[in-house]
C-alpha cells in the first residue's frame, strides 16, 4: 500500500487546522489553577480505575477468561466484580464513577475521557463546576476500599 497523497493546498489547510487546534488547547489550558484541577481529577480517577482493575483481573481470571494486559471497564460488570470481592457499594455511586451516563451530568469516567482524548471545553467547565461532587464520588469509592481493608485485619 502506498502512502496517501495530499496536495500542497490540502497540506496548508491541514497545517492551519492543526495550528487552530493548538491555539484552542493552549487557551483552554492557560489558567494554571484549571490545569492543576484537571491533573488532580485525572490522577484521582486513575487511582480509582487502577484499584478496580485489580479486582476485575481476579474476577475475570476466576471466570476462566484469559489474562489481559489491557482491561476495559464496563459498568455492566463493575457491581458484579466488586460484589465478588466482598464490597457493597451503592450502584448509583458506581454509575457516577464508571458509567457512561448520569442524570446529574457526565460521569467521572466520561469526563476523564473527554479531557484526556482531546480536551473538551464543556467537560473542563463541568469539572470546574462540579468539582466537589465529582471528587466526592472518587473519595467515597476509595474510602470504601480503604475501610474494607482495615475491617478485615
Amino acid at each position: 500500500m502506498s502512502a496517501p497523497k495530499i496536495t500542497e493546498q490540502e497540506k496548508q489547510i491541514l497545517r492551519n487546522n492543526a495550528k487552530t487546534e493548538l491555539e484552542r488547547l493552549e487557551a483552554c489550558l492557560s489558567d494554571q489553577g484549571t490545569v492543576q484541577l484537571l491533573d488532580m481529577f485525572k490522577n484521582k480517577f486513575n487511582i480509582c480505575e487502577s484499584v478496580y482493575k485489580v479486582i476485575l483481573a481476579e474476577h475475570q481470571k476466576r471466570k476462566g477468561k484469559p489474562a489481559s494486559a489491557y482491561l476495559k471497564v464496563y459498568m455492566t460488570q463493575v457491581p458484579y466484580a466488586l460484589d465478588f470481592a466482598g464490597y457493597t457499594f451503592e450502584r448509583t455511586l458506581l454509575n457516577e464513577l464508571f458509567g457512561s451516563s448520569s442524570p446529574k451530568g457526565k460521569t467521572v469516567k466520561k469526563l476523564r475521557n473527554e479531557i484526556t482524548h482531546g480536551i473538551n471545553e464543556k467537560a473542563v467547565k463541568e469539572i470546574v463546576t462540579r468539582k466537589d461532587e465529582l471528587f466526592g464520588y472518587m473519595d467515597e469509592f476509595l474510602a470504601g476500599i480503604r475501610s474494607f481493608e482495615s475491617n478485615a485485619a
